[in-house]
């Protein structure tokens, strides 16, 4: 009798086993390359809002080629007065972020300040063969880290996981590398959030007052809507502490991104804001 039930356990265990396997791990080694993530020379602008619908910020991306280089430079602006009083702030903070990719979409180097906040909060690293060697600024303190630099390629925001997708096809996937950028606030040592993506299906969105095609892309905590071109239209991104954030691609106002910098600007007058660290 101990001996039967010994059996059935064992393959129950082994049944489990394999399940887990197959859903966990076999996609991880699956994965295929990622698709191209490098936006043309263009300008991109995204609102934001959250689940109650209301706008509680705006991003502006500006994509620069070269023939050797290619820089994209991300400005994103929430009132965190309209997101939650779990964070250590409470007003208008701008996350700016440099990625630099050489050759074969490699990314080079990356920056990430907070501006806005009382402290003086940056993040800067810098590719050493596989590996980034970063610097942390928080207020005067300074610290090295060291991320792994594997699929670096694909390094993005937890608060906007995509910019651009191209060339996809339904069952694609590959794998991302998220980092938290709010994290920065605690002072915390950045971590890299390894996830899977994967192209689910084709579906029609409905995309400034008309029917779009779209390929619909799926990630841990977040689903994207892709045109045919790579433009990503639409994102539902779950952000801890703070629910369910829509970001919807809108036409970019050159205006709008020069005020919002100048009431930054503002703020670092009138010492409502750190300034800028050193090396940005």
């Amino acid at each position: 009798m101990n001996r039967a039930f010994g059996i059935v356990a064992g393959l129950c265990w082994l049944t489990l086993m394999v399940v887990l396997v197959q859903r966990d791990v076999v996609p991880f080694w699956s994965a295929q390359e990622a698709p191209t993530t490098m936006a043309p020379s263009s300008s991109f602008q995204v609102a934001i809002r959250n689940s109650a619908g209301t706008r509680v910020g705006t991003t502006w991306v500006i994509s620069t080629p070269t023939e050797m280089i290619t820089t994209i430079r991300s400005q994103t602006l929430i009132d965190l007065r309209t997101v939650s009083s779990l964070l250590p702030l409470n007003g208008p903070l701008m996350i700016v972020t440099t990625l630099t990719y050489h050759p074969a979409d490699t990314l080079q180097d990356f920056k990430i300040r907070l501006d806005g906040a009382p402290i003086a909060v940056s993040l800067r690293g810098e590719r050493c063969g596989v590996d980034f060697a970063c610097t942390m600024t928080y207020g005067g303190v300074r610290q090295t880290v060291v991320l792994d630099g594997r699929l670096s390629q694909c390094l993005a925001e937890t608060l906007r996981p995509f910019t651009h997708l191209r060339d996809l096809h339904v069952g694609q996937t590959w794998r991302i590398r998220l980092l938290d950028p709010l994290s920065l606030l605690h002072g915390q040592a950045p971590e890299l959030k390894t996830q899977l993506v994967k192209v689910a299906s084709r579906e029609t969105i409905q995309h400034g007052g008309r029917d779009v095609p779209c390929f619909r892309i799926e990630t841990d905590g977040a689903v994207a809507w892709a045109n045919d071109e790579g433009r990503v239209l639409r994102q539902d991104v779950q952000i801890p502490l703070l629910g369910t954030w829509t970001l919807t691609d809108e036409p970019f106002d050159q205006e709008t991104r020069h005020a919002a910098v100048q009431w930054i600007e503002s703020l670092r007058a009138t010492g409502l804001a750190a300034p800028a660290t050193s090396e940005e």
